[in-house]
């Protein structure tokens, strides 16, 4: 399996989102004029890695899933479509593995459902070459004393 991408995550992410919600288009990024409501649109806010042991790396991403929903009832379309979201990305299915979504939460600010969810996962930086010992001569001298 190819490590584990920003943009790998978001696709996870866009086909819950597209699974759970047929028929509301999702958005990655890409900010677009004149966008049709309800719709989803999926940013990475932040990535962070910490080196945990060696070789070993600890990576986040965080990301915000704004929705945008039609009216007139803005806020109780969002916070319904909130609950829907912590059911929904709590785990991600990225090419058969599985990714748990962490420290969720969500506000609804200017009609507008922005849902945050981590994705914590293990990096393994690959192991450097190092010269391989070609011959080793070795002497000896015995002292039975």
């Amino acid at each position: 399996m190819d490590i584990v991408s920003s943009n790998r995550i978001r696709q996870g992410i866009a086909g819950a989102l597209a699974e759970v919600f047929p028929g509301i288009t999702v958005y990655d990024e890409e900010i677009e004029q004149g966008l049709k409501t309800p719709y989803f649109m999926v940013q990475l806010q932040t990535t962070s890695q910490v080196q945990e042991l060696d070789r070993r790396y600890h990576r986040t991403h965080t990301f915000d899933i704004g929705f945008f929903p039609e009216g007139p009832q803005y806020n109780e379309e969002a916070h319904a479509t909130a609950e829907i979201l912590y059911d929904a990305l709590a785990t991600v299915d990225i090419e058969g593995e599985i990714y748990r979504g962490l420290n969720m939460k969500h506000e609804v600010n200017n009609q507008t459902l922005h849902f945050f969810v981590d994705y914590r996962f293990w990096v393994w930086k690959s192991k450097p070459e190092t010269p391989k010992m070609q011959t080793l001569e070795q002497e000896g001298i015995l002292n039975y004393g």
